[in-house]
């Protein structure tokens, strides 16, 4: 690795601090937090909007580095960017909950399941204490949407944490942490057997924002599904698609939308379908019943459709026929795109390049076509897609920084003050960006004779500044 790619991951790496240290003070953090009396992090909570801002500054320097990142793959061993994982993501390892609360529904989820009241029946609230304290308001009253699976793991950490939130936090991360290093494991070989870079793979899958962002620093539950959903595509491609049923159920039995997978495993192993579907079926069934908690989890899907986040192109529609007359609005729109959707699905499943890929495609309709979208939701089909595809979309690459930037760190809504802060972060952080051009930039600019570096000295500093301007 070339010194160029040092001062890539030098970059991503002070982002990721930047981001990590500013989150002990403006992360989602828990009602009664143990840390808040400790000298240095005290300090820092009396300047909350400096560490949104400070914050921002770190988001716009790892995403900095990681489109930077993309113009020297070819020179990367697939060692060499899981090396650049690591440093990115480890200073990410220890922070609280950043960018989301939901780790704080976990919790009060798995006491729920742990103490025998039905989670998909009642909302934290009826639990009360200390972990129903943290949950938002908008969650207090409504069932779980996780499968079983899910909430029988949520109920071992409540086992094994007690009511120590910050053990529960670490705990929740841990299984977020294994199911993206089954990501990291399982993309190089799926890729390589269609004909993917395993580099590009890894980068457009694994080092992408989004995922240290969301999935590591934020711990959604997403981690687990899609890290169990890579590895039963992997398993798909070796040739063993029972073992990939097993596995592709097992995800479905935390989020239900790794069900899709399923499809794409018969169409790699179309020989097999009799073996796939009866393997599939009696793992869903088996752990269905194994876990004990009923199918309650199915009606409760629709628990996360009361959220309005401006990312959803239907509840969007539908919030804007309404404020010009039109009827009860949002439940037709909603349906129609749901159902262009699932249409969209099939077409890319058919169409597409290669069944993975297809995947990605099908996954990323059903998204964007959803009645809710989250930023970490587009992990769902940007790692597949990253195996799949020889050429990643510019538009995903430019969605996934941009949603990078949607979030505030404290997984609380946006509020003037904040917003304000974040911006100045963004921009502060992108001029450092523009002062500091790549380094092979700098390095293929010519050298100007010595009679003439008084003159060709600014022409140099500006191209270079130029070329910074334009890097991806």
């Amino acid at each position: 690795m070339g010194r160029p790619d040092i001062l890539n991951r030098t970059l991503g790496f002070a982002g990721s601090v930047a981001i990590a240290v500013c989150g002990l003070a403006a992360g989602a953090l828990p009602e009664r937090d143990p840390f808040a009396h400790w000298p240095v992090i005290r300090e820092l909570r009396n300047f909350p909007l400096l560490a949104i801002a400070g914050a921002y500054v770190g988001i716009a320097l790892l995403c900095g580095a990681w489109l930077r990142l993309r113009r020297s793959l070819e020179d990367h061993t697939t060692g060499d960017l899981i090396r650049t994982l690591l440093c990115w993501a480890g200073p990410l390892v220890l922070v609280p909950p950043m960018f989301s609360q939901d780790v704080y529904s976990y919790l009060a989820q798995g006491a729920m399941v742990h103490d025998g009241l039905d989670a998909y029946k009642y909302g934290p609230a009826v639990l009360g204490g200390r972990f129903a304290a943290d949950v938002p308001a908008i969650w207090q009253e409504t069932p779980a949407p996780y499968g079983p699976l899910f909430l029988r793991a949520a109920a071992a950490v409540v086992n094994l944490a007690g009511d120590n939130v910050v053990a529960g936090v670490l705990a929740f991360r841990l299984i977020a942490l294994v199911g993206i290093a089954l990501v990291v494991m399982c993309l190089p070989g799926i890729a390589a057997r269609f004909g993917v870079a395993p580099q590009r793979a890894l980068w457009f899958g694994a080092l992408n924002p989004l995922l240290l962002l969301h999935l590591i620093a934020g711990m959604h539950n997403d981690a687990l599904m899609v890290g169990l959903m890579t590895a039963g595509l992997y398993l798909a491609v070796r040739r063993r698609p029972a073992l990939a049923a097993v596995l592709i159920g097992a995800a479905a039995l935390i989020k239900a939308p790794a069900a899709l997978a399923l499809l794409t495993v018969l169409l790699i192993n179309p020989r097999a379908w009799a073996r796939i579907g009866a393997v599939a079926a009696a793992s869903l069934a088996g752990l269905q019943l194994a876990s004990g908690l009923g199918t309650g989890w199915i009606g409760a899907m629709k628990t996360p459709t009361s959220v309005r986040n401006g990312l959803s192109f239907s509840t969007d529609l539908g919030l804007l026929l309404g404020a010009v007359g039109w009827p009860e609005p949002m439940q037709v729109i909603r349906t129609l795109a749901a159902a262009a959707g699932c249409l969209l699905a099939g077409w890319a499943l058919l169409r597409a390049p290669n069944p993975v890929a297809g995947l990605g495609l099908a996954l990323s309709s059903i998204i964007l076509l959803g009645p809710v979208v989250h930023p970490w939701y587009l992990l769902w089909a940007f790692v597949p897609l990253a195996a799949g595809l020889r050429r990643v979309p510019q538009a995903a690459v430019w969605g996934s920084v941009g949603l990078s930037l949607f979030l505030l760190p404290t997984g609380a809504p946006g509020y003037p003050q904040a917003v304000i802060a974040a911006s100045i972060g963004t921009v502060a952080g992108l001029l450092y960006l523009r002062m500091r051009p790549p380094a092979e930039s700098a390095a293929l600019t010519p050298s100007p004779a010595p009679a003439m570096a008084p003159v060709l000295a600014p022409a140099t500093r500006s191209a270079a500044a130029v070329q910074a301007a334009t890097a991806r």
